[in-house]
């Protein structure tokens, strides 16, 4: 097999379906999340402008479902390995040199998602006696999001991992979901189209066979 193209995929049942069950949450919680932000942004609007009132929740309630969607997000997007990146250069190097790179920039990643965990985990350990002024509820609720997104980015980047192991030495690597069962669109360059087509035709195949 040469390298840095892309593995052949193996069949898990129950890894596939975890993974297509927490990006399927993930992107329900997201819309909700959007929806609220929309409606609290509109009332927000009509009160100030009509009412000359502006309730005080509402900055707090758009803040935080904001950094809960940045969070899940960031944790379904290190799965399809689609957060927004500059490849001017890496695409001059040599598909084995490209292999390498990416496999060094997924390891990176899992450690500074491990990194975030462990420091998100004290983060929201200490803000459980805060309360927030408007909505007077724990700040706990807010900051639980900061160790959960980077579990989700550690534990998908893993995967990754494994996949791009995988590809450098040939071997059968996960079934991953179809990306575009839960987003309509990709950051990756337009080169990157047939990995994406790969993806997708891997699980395909899987759903055929079940």
């Amino acid at each position: 097999m040469t390298i840095g193209t892309t593995p052949p995929v193996t069949t898990s049942q129950p890894l596939l379906a975890s993974m297509r069950a927490v990006c399927r949450l993930a992107s329900i919680s997201m819309l909700v999340l959007m929806v609220i932000m929309v409606i609290v942004m509109n009332a927000l609007v009509v009160t100030r402008y009509l009412f000359a009132y502006s309730a005080p929740w509402t900055e707090e309630v758009t803040r935080y479902a904001m950094v809960w969607l940045v969070m899940l997000g960031a944790g379904v997007l290190a799965l399809f390995d689609d957060h927004i990146t500059l490849n001017m250069a890496v695409d001059l190097l040599p598909a084995r040199v490209r292999a390498w790179q990416r496999l060094l920039v997924q390891l990176f990643v899992f450690a500074i998602a491990l990194l975030i965990l462990w420091k998100g985990v004290l983060f929201a350990h200490g803000m459980g006696e805060v309360i927030a002024p408007a909505l007077q509820v724990s700040m706990i609720y807010a900051a639980v999001s900061v160790p959960i997104g980077a579990a989700l980015i550690a534990i998908f980047t893993a995967i990754r991992v494994v996949v791009e192991i995988a590809g450098i030495f040939g071997a059968k690597a996960p079934t991953l979901p179809d990306q575009f069962e839960f987003m309509d669109n990709s950051f990756k360059p337009a080169d990157d189209s047939s990995e994406v087509g790969a993806s997708a035709a891997g699980s395909a195949a899987h759903g055929g066979a079940r």
